[in-house]
């Protein structure tokens, strides 16, 4: 519930942002962003997946370059279910959303926390265990064998 706030938030402030710089999209009221980024996030969550899959040979053949267009239509149907919330045309929309997947990219690398523990693959976990003569060695394979059983 709290990433989902937070992701309400950021596409609170990226519609905010791209209202500002595209005339063709306006947004009326506090109300209308606060209504069209909660639209927008529970779209992009349940509608845009299902859309994906349907599209997904199409966008196999574009290189993925099909998504801008989905996110475009996506966001045309926020203007159509918001009072407050207008788009001038669909290259607007398509211009906005593009714009709106960059900001929110930029956003969410510094605002949602991702898991804290950080592993890396490339180099092997260091254990610290006792061997049979009480000094301390470093196991860096990860593999720790008794030698009492020899």
């Amino acid at each position: 519930m709290k990433n989902f706030i937070v992701v309400i938030l950021i596409n609170m402030f990226a519609l905010f942002i791209v209202s500002g710089i595209f005339n063709g999209i306006e947004i009326s009221s506090w109300q209308a962003l606060i209504v069209s980024a909660i639209i927008l996030s529970l779209i992009n969550i349940y509608l845009k997946p299902i859309i994906k899959i349907i599209m997904l040979p199409v966008n196999f053949f574009t290189l993925g370059l099909f998504t801008l267009f989905i996110n475009a239509f996506l966001l045309n149907i926020v203007e159509y279910l918001v009072k407050g919330f207008y788009i001038k045309d669909f290259a607007t929309a398509f211009f906005g959303a593009l714009m709106l997947s960059i900001i929110y990219l930029i956003v969410e690398r510094f605002v949602i926390v991702r898991d804290k523990t950080f592993y890396n693959s490339s180099e092997p976990k260091v254990h610290y265990k006792e061997s049979l003569d009480n000094e301390n060695v470093i196991d860096v394979e990860g593999k720790y064998e008794d030698k009492k059983d020899n």
